[in-house]
C-alpha cells in the first residue's frame, strides 16, 4: 500500500519514482524546518537531493528502512530499481509458458492495447495534470538556469491555476521551485498568515522581487518610446504593448481606455506610410478603437502589401513615393492629435513628447505638462 502510494505521488509530481523515497510517520506538529533538519542530517550520504526526488542515481543500500525524528521513528519507503524489471520477467515468463504475447494478453482483456485502453478510461482515472514551475531564488545573481523576475511570474501565475489541488498542496509545489531569498520570503509570509492563498503569495513576491517602477515612471516610459531606426511598425507596436501592460498594470493608465491610447501612441510614435496613416486615422474617427490583435491586422497588412509592392517596382524608376505621417519629426506627429483630442494641449517646442496624448490627459485628470 505504501509503495503504491509512493508510484502514485510521483506520477502525479512527474518525479522518477527510481530516484525517490517517502518518509512516513511524520507527526502532524512537525514543522517544515524540523522535517528538514532531520533529513539533511539522516540522508547527507546520499548526495543532493530535494524532498521528494533525487538529483542523482543513488545506492539503494546507503538508504536507511528507519529514521530517528521527532515523536518516534519515521519510515522511509522506496521503490528499488530492479522490481519493475522482475515484475516484467516474471510476466515474461508466464507469458512464454502460455504460449502468449504481451499484445496477445491486451486482446485477450479486450483492448488492442495501451493506448486505445487509455484513451477511453474515464476521466478522473487519468493522471493529474502537473506542470511544474521554473528555479526562482531571488538572488542578486542569479544561477544560468533561472528566468528573470517578470518572466517567472507570469508562468507561476498561469501553471497554479492548473493545478488540481487543494490551496495547501499548492503552496508546498510553488515552494519546490524556491531557493535562497524567494524560499525565506515563502516562510516569512506563510508564518505571519498560515492560511494566505498562493494568488497572496505570488502578490508578496511581486512586492519584494518586482520592479520599482512607479506608476508616473511606467506611464512617462510608455508615452517617450518611439520607433527605432530600421524597426518595422509592428515590432515597435509588440514592444510598446509590453509597456502598456506593465503601465495598466501599475494602473498608471486606465485599462478602460488602454486600446485608444495604444492607438494614439503607434499615431504619435511611429513613421507611418501615408495609406497606414489614413487606416488608422479612419479607425480613430470612427471607433471604437481596435484591440491590440486588431490593431496589428492591420499593420501587417499594410507592411505585406508595401513589401509586395517594393519586390515588383525592384529597380525601376519613377516608383511612387510613400509620404511619411504628417511632418519629419515625432513632435510633429504628436502635434495633430494633441490639438484634436484637447485643443487645449500645446506641445513644448524643443522638447519631444513632454505632453501627454490629450485624451489620455484628460482621463488620469493630471496635469498635460510633464516636469522637468
Amino acid at each position: 500500500m505504501a509503495r503504491a502510494l509512493l508510484e502514485d505521488w510521483c506520477r502525479i509530481m512527474s518525479a522518477d519514482d527510481q530516484k525517490s523515497l517517502m518518509v512516513m510517520g511524520i507527526p502532524v506538529d512537525c514543522d517544515e524546518a524540523e522535517i528538514q533538519e532531520v533529513l539533511q542530517e539522516t540522508l547527507k550520504s546520499l548526495g543532493r537531493y530535494r524532498l521528494l526526488e533525487f538529483l542523482e542515481d543513488t545506492d539503494v543500500s546507503m538508504i536507511p528502512n528507519e529514521i530517528q525524528g521527532k515523536g518516534g521513528i519515521w519510515k522511509v519507503i522506496f521503490k528499488t530499481p530492479n522490481q519493475d524489471t522482475e515484475f516484467l520477467e516474471r510476466l515474461n515468463l508466464f507469458l512464454e509458458k502460455e504460449g502468449q504475447t504481451v499484445s496477445g494478453m491486451f486482446r485477450a482483456l479486450g483492448h488492442e492495447g495501451l493506448s486505445p485502453a487509455i484513451a477511453h478510461a474515464p476521466q478522473p482515472l487519468l493522471p493529474m495534470r502537473y506542470r511544474k514551475l521554473r528555479v526562482f531564488s531571488g538572488s542578486a545573481v542569479p544561477a544560468p538556469e533561472e528566468e528573470p523576475f517578470e518572466i517567472w511570474l507570469e508562468q507561476a501565475t498561469e501553471i497554479v491555476k492548473e493545478w488540481p489541488v487543494a490551496e495547501a498542496e499548492k503552496k508546498r509545489w510553488l515552494m519546490e521551485s524556491l531557493r535562497g531569498p524567494a524560499l525565506d520570503l515563502m516562510h516569512i509570509v506563510q508564518a505571519d498568515n498560515p492560511s494566505i492563498s498562493v494568488e497572496e503569495c505570488l502578490e508578496a513576491f511581486k512586492q519584494v522581487f518586482g520592479s520599482l517602477e512607479s506608476r508616473r515612471t511606467s506611464q512617462v516610459k510608455y508615452l517617450k518610446t518611439y520607433q527605432e531606426e530600421g524597426e518595422k511598425v509592428s515590432a515597435y507596436v509588440l514592444r510598446l504593448e509590453t509597456l502598456l501592460r506593465r503601465a495598466v498594470e501599475k494602473r498608471a493608465i486606465p485599462r478602460n481606455i488602454a486600446d485608444q491610447v495604444r492607438l494614439e501612441q503607434v499615431m504619435a510614435g511611429a513613421s507611418l506610410s501615408e495609406i497606414l496613416w489614413c487606416r488608422l486615422r479612419e479607425l480613430k474617427d470612427q471607433g471604437p478603437p481596435p484591440s491590440f490583435l486588431e490593431l496589428m491586422k492591420v499593420i501587417r497588412e499594410e507592411e505585406e502589401e508595401e513589401a509586395s509592392l517594393r519586390l515588383c517596382s525592384g529597380a525601376q524608376a519613377g516608383s511612387p513615393c510613400r509620404r511619411k505621417s504628417p511632418g519629419k519629426t515625432k513632435e510633429a506627429r504628436l502635434q495633430p492629435i494633441l490639438s484634436q483630442t484637447c485643443p487645449c494641449s500645446v506641445q513644448p517646442k524643443g522638447s519631444p513628447l513632454r505632453a501627454f496624448p490629450g485624451f489620455l490627459a484628460q482621463q488620469l485628470g493630471q496635469q498635460t505638462q510633464l516636469p522637468e
